[in-house]
């Protein structure tokens, strides 16, 4: 029965469903073209079907999934236009949450509240094969050696210990201030550490802010690909709750995150290797928006916006970072 899987949009979102795409055997996997070349190295029988959002997108995605004549799709988004897509596609039974007013459009509708209290991880999982494990496993993305090699020239470590930093993030409330990540940064480097400051195309006056004149600024560096290797030459990494994160997690590298606005119970890192810097005990956390809605005075501090993030403090971080922990 030919099967096709709409994969998750965000590079995060990609690397939590990476079990659930292992879990599902022979089947072709819909992705975004950005994170195509990085979902090809995560999968092993699948094939990977770039394309392009926007209308014209949409019609030849359309096109390519009649072509396929698929029996059976599940749609890991939760959008409206995922499942539109699906079905102007003509898979014949289509999975996916009853989200966003698309039940209609679902031959198979899984309520929400049947992933509510799931990592996201093992929510993917659910979607693909009905069965949620009660700890979800942790993610893996294997590298080819030749691409490993490649981003340990990359980080270029000279022995000493790699400490990678990603500053940035898609949403406000999940970035801590960059003063402080620049002065984080310097302090590393003050203690012998090789630290390197990685960020996207649109993040180089970020980077290059944190980088200063002590670290290694690759900020606009890196592909998908060699940011994983490079991720993976690193020893540890400290960055907001972004996609870098998980990517990091996933291949193997310990990290340290700032989670302001995130639950990590949903959406956090796997495994024992990883800490969380929080302030669970706000009567706000989490909230899980992009933007924090607070103004006025906050808790703890005279200004609320950002209070979960503006309360971890510089040495908290360098506490977290250090080899002893």
């Amino acid at each position: 029965m030919a099967r096709v899987i709409r994969a998750p949009n965000h590079l995060g979102d990609l690397i939590m469903a990476l079990p659930a795409l292992a879990a599902v055997g022979e089947a072709d996997v819909l992705v975004v073209r950005g994170l195509a070349p990085l979902a090809s190295l995560g999968l092993g029988g699948q094939r990977v079907i770039p394309f392009e959002r926007g209308r014209q997108g949409f019609l030849d995605a359309t096109r390519r999934l009649r072509r396929g004549r698929y029996e059976l799709g599940v749609i890991l988004p939760p959008s409206f236009s995922s499942a539109l897509l699906f079905r102007a596609g003509a898979v014949r039974q289509c999975r996916g949450l009853a989200t966003d007013g698309r039940r209609l459009l679902l031959t198979d509708p899984v309520p929400r509240e049947a992933i509510r209290k799931l990592h996201r991880v093992s929510a993917y999982l659910f979607l693909v094969t009905g069965m949620a494990p009660p700890v979800p496993p942790a993610p893996c993305l294997g590298l080819p050696p030749e691409l490993l090699e490649r981003g340990a020239a990359f980080i270029d470590s000279g022995g000493r210990r790699t400490v990678g930093v990603f500053p940035g993030s898609n949403a406000s409330s999940r970035r801590w201030d960059p003063e402080r990540f620049r002065a984080v940064v310097q302090r590393m480097v003050d203690k012998g550490d090789h630290v390197v400051v990685f960020g996207g195309p649109s993040e180089t006056a970020l980077t290059a802010f944190v980088a200063g004149d002590a670290a290694v600024d690759a900020g606009g560096q890196t592909d998908l690909p060699l940011l994983a290797a490079a991720l993976a030459a690193c020893d540890i990494l400290l960055s907001n709750d972004s996609g870098p994160l998980h990517v990091a997690a996933a291949v193997g590298t310990p990290t340290v995150s700032l989670q302001g606005a995130s639950n990590p119970a949903v959406t956090g890192v796997v495994g024992t290797q990883h800490r969380f810097l929080r302030r669970a005990d706000l009567a706000c956390v989490p909230c899980v928006r992009n933007v924090c809605p607070r103004r006025g005075p906050g808790y703890l501090l005279p200004e609320a916006q950002r209070e979960c993030l503006r309360l971890i403090e510089v040495q908290d971080v360098l506490a977290a970072v250090s080899p002893s922990t």
